[in-house]
């Protein structure tokens, strides 16, 4: 039996959700770091310290991990290196 072709639509939204989760972490994980150094500072300089790492941990990880966790299961094997190969 032929397995149903999965819904963009929801596949968007799950990546999507998955995203702002990890965006929402990361940002609040970055702003309680600096908390102790950034707390006399104005909240210009304390946002231009928070987005160079900010970019990166949205490019180098949270974008990556949102999608493969948002992926199709056969997608997921595929990107793991785990299918069987003849």
């Amino acid at each position: 039996m032929p397995t149903p072709a999965p819904n963009p639509l929801l596949a968007r939204l799950r990546f999507l959700g998955t995203l702002m989760l990890g965006a929402y972490l990361l940002i609040n994980a970055l702003l309680l770091a600096l908390a102790p150094l950034t707390a006399s500072w104005p909240i210009w300089s304390v946002t231009a310290l928070a987005v160079p790492p900010m970019v990166l941990g949205m490019v180098y990880l949270v974008m990556p991990l949102a999608r493969r966790a948002s992926a199709p299961p056969a997608h997921r094997v595929a990107a793991s290196g785990n299918e069987v190969r003849s």
